[in-house]
């Protein structure tokens, strides 16, 4: 009963006074917008999202070194670091090798022809990443032939190439190499680092044609994708590579010349700011210093604004508590009409932050670490940069319910005890502003 007439005070108080009221929503609304786009964008990129529903279990490996004493070499990877030094783990899942990732020239039977940003992968790359598929499936053992070869292509390209989505079936050619379409997926945002491509092919198509130095056989065109069992496997995972390459060493390093390192290999997370001069806990301060700073400004304004507003409503308090109210249902009014309106803030932030992340998503992806360049041209890919599905996370709604209940108690408790330890009779005598 108290709850509906503290609520029933609340509303006519906001209607009562819209100016005020009006100001304090939208500021609540601008300061939530913010936060949740950042917070959204941050999600997209850091916790386990389709498809990298593992994230927390991956271990990437992308670069060796090969030295001597006339010099060194290092680059990307290839297939031989897994199954030299990841097959046999009993902490590892699955591997799969990524090769590529740059724009290449797609054409269709008729001749037409557009640009796809490209990888070439292996067959536990489909068991590794949770593709939606649409139409079709990955990549069949049949589809790893380099005289039949498959490839899985996105639906908005299926639809740019080949003028429709359901394009199972079809041939694609690609440096004069015919393919057939398999399977047809959702579009992948850029916020999956690991898994984003518009064209999938065989990665055995890549490695056939590939120039390796037999002196450092390891070194390649690409990454190994690992899949722990668990996110505690890290530590030993990497130790027991550390100890292979030792075997490994001394059982070539003498009649081959080089000596090998693994100076790539990382958890998700760590190899998200390889190429940062950031640490993934530095970023992460960092982030919580933005949004502790968006919402200090808002909070001391707000503060402000419900402390001047309380001096107004003296007499009106003075008055309850000459009729017998105690200090707490004074409170408690207060508190609830601030929250009301925090919480329609709140909701309107929501709604500004999903239009503020589809106009502004390229302006927001370079807040977080970039590892997605098209190899080619050196730009970032012309693609969608993160899934709206990601907006909706019962996760981020539940820090925006706590935020909206600090900024309200925050905002409201210290002028709701200036007001409730006014004398009545000072209370009473105070002009109306």
């Amino acid at each position: 009963m108290k709850l509906g007439m503290y609520l029933r005070q609340a509303w006519y108080g906001l209607r009562a006074n819209r100016v005020y009221s009006a100001v304090f929503i939208i500021g609540t609304a601008f300061s939530m917008a913010l936060v949740m786009a950042f917070l959204t964008v941050l999600s997209a990129r850091l916790v386990n999202t389709r498809p990298e529903m593992h994230r927390d279990r991956t271990m990437v490996i992308y670069n060796v070194w090969y030295s001597r004493d006339a010099g060194q070499m290092s680059g990307m990877v290839n297939s031989g670091i897994g199954k030299v030094f990841l097959e046999g783990l009993p902490e590892v899942e699955r591997w799969t090798t990524v090769y590529g990732g740059s724009s290449m020239m797609m054409e269709n039977m008729e001749g037409d022809a557009r640009h796809a940003y490209t990888v070439y992968t292996g067959l536990d790359f489909w068991k590794i990443f949770d593709m939606d598929f649409l139409y079709g499936g990955p990549v069949s053992e049949n589809g790893t032939d380099i005289n039949t070869p498959e490839a899985v292509i996105s639906e908005s390209f299926a639809v740019r190439l080949l003028g429709r989505a359901d394009a199972v079936g079809e041939k694609i050619v690609c440096n004069d190499k015919e393919y057939k379409v398999c399977g047809v997926v959702r579009d992948v945002p850029m916020s999956a680092v690991l898994a984003f491509s518009e064209v999938w092919l065989p990665s055995s198509v890549y490695e056939a044609s590939a120039q390796r130095n037999p002196k450092c056989e390891f070194l390649g065109g690409g990454m190994v994708i690992a899949l722990l069992h668990g996110s505690r496997d890290f530590a030993g995972v990497e130790q027991a590579i550390r100890d292979k390459v030792a075997i490994y060493n001394s059982n070539t390093g003498e009649t081959e010349g080089w000596t090998l390192d693994i100076r790539g290999m990382s958890s998700y997370r760590q190899y998200l700011f390889a190429w940062s001069e950031l640490s993934p806990s530095a970023y992460a301060w960092l982030g919580l210093g933005v949004v502790l700073l968006v919402l200090l400004v808002p909070l001391i304004n707000l503060s402000g604004m419900v402390n001047s507003r309380m001096e107004a409503r003296l007499p009106e308090f003075g008055t309850r508590k000459a009729f017998g109210a105690n200090a707490r249902s004074i409170t408690v009014q207060i508190v609830w009409e601030n929250l009301l309106m925090t919480f329609i803030g709140g909701v309107l932030g929501l709604l500004l932050s999903w239009l503020m992340i589809g106009i502004f998503s390229r302006q927001l992806n370079a807040l977080v670490p970039e590892v997605i360049v098209d190899f080619h041209t050196g730009r970032i890919p012309d693609a969608a940069y993160f899934d709206f599905r990601n907006f909706f996370d019962i996760r981020l709604y539940l820090v925006m319910m706590l935020i909206i209940l600090v900024l309200n108690l925050l905002s409201a408790i210290i002028p709701a005890m200036k007001v409730v330890r006014n004398p009545i009779a000072e209370s009473l005598n105070r002009k109306k502003q």
